[in-house]
């Protein structure tokens, strides 16, 4: 336990420390509009989705969304479109990103729509929780990407409590947990009520079943 607090540590202190970058910033200036029109119309964090679709796309320059324009690793699942590898392949990088929204805006992460859209960090580790990757690092990889280029301001947002990067991420685990109990709690005695299968995520999804699927099994 103790090794691997201080790698933790040491993970995120040596990630601050690196330079900008310019594939980064260049990226980011290309898709903070789209990002910010999806956070209004969708509720999903402008900062969160530029962090994702840096990570997940190796900024852009990844095989998939070179040749898919697919920057979120979403596979084909009752997808009518074009596949790419068992991936969903776009017209472009811009509708990656709408569906990403989408996707987000979907039941199984329904829970994450209670935060407020500059809670970053709560989203963040939310993220993983809902299912969306298996990297346990993976709330510390987007929360270190959106302080670093300060991703937080694009909706106007700051580092919530003053925090800093080289900050540790579990003042926010623990806020997160707590609404999912909070959620747990509230939902023991569900109403009688039928809904289709697709809007049926609260019985068959990570937060309740203890699975977490990797960062393509995001549907």
């Amino acid at each position: 336990m103790f090794f691997c607090l201080i790698f933790g540590l040491f993970y995120t202190i040596s990630l601050s420390a690196q330079p900008t970058r310019q594939d980064y910033l260049d990226y980011i200036d290309r898709y903070k509009s789209v990002a910010l029109q999806y956070e209004n119309e969708y509720g999903v964090p402008a900062s969160i989705t530029l962090a994702q679709g840096l990570l997940e796309s190796y900024v852009g320059q990844s095989k998939m969304a070179q040749e898919a324009n697919n920057h979120f690793g979403i596979k084909a699942y009752h997808w009518q479109g074009e596949v790419y590898s068992g991936y969903r392949k776009y017209g472009s990088p811009e509708d990656s990103y709408l569906d990403h929204a989408i996707v987000l805006r979907g039941s199984r992460y329904s829970v994450l729509h209670q935060l407020d859209v500059t809670d970053y960090r709560s989203w963040a580790q939310g993220l993983r929780d809902c299912g969306y990757a298996e990297d346990a690092n993976y709330p510390t990889k987007l929360i270190n990407i959106i302080e670093k280029y300060e991703l937080y301001a694009l909706n106007g947002g700051k580092r919530l409590d003053g925090s800093t990067p080289s900050e540790s991420t579990e003042g926010s685990s623990k806020r997160w947990h707590h609404r999912q109990r909070r959620n747990r709690s509230q939902q023991a005695e569900p109403q009688a009520q039928q809904v289709p299968n697709e809007e049926q995520p609260q019985t068959n999804t990570p937060l309740f079943n203890g699975h977490v699927a990797s960062s393509a099994d995001n549907e």
